[in-house]
């Protein structure tokens, strides 16, 4: 398993040495684990997504477990009512045709 002091340890080495960009490339990789792996404040996360109480609540859980809950409502909304539904979806797919 790999261990945020071993990422930190390879981190230290490939900065210590001359720039190349294959060592840019590790770093960059390394980086993003280290990231990951650093527990984050709470107040880093509401910073990022804040404005609501939903927005707040949401920065806090993995996006799979908030994507299944919104999943379940969508559902709901989608019988209860449909024109709103389709309007949420076609936001989404203009949010994914500027990604594209």
């Amino acid at each position: 398993m790999i261990s945020l002091e071993m990422i930190e340890r390879e981190i230290s080495e490939l900065e210590a040495r001359e720039t190349s960009y294959k060592q840019c490339e590790r770093l960059s990789v390394l980086y993003t684990v280290r990231d990951h792996l650093l527990p984050r404040k709470k107040d880093e996360l509401t910073t990022y997504l804040s404005g609501s109480e939903f927005l707040e609540l949401a920065s806090g859980v993995s996006y799979p477990a908030l994507m299944q809950v919104m999943n379940e409502h969508m559902q709901t909304l989608s019988i209860l009512q449909p024109r709103v539904y389709q309007s949420i979806l076609d936001k989404i797919r203009d949010l994914r045709s500027q990604v594209m």
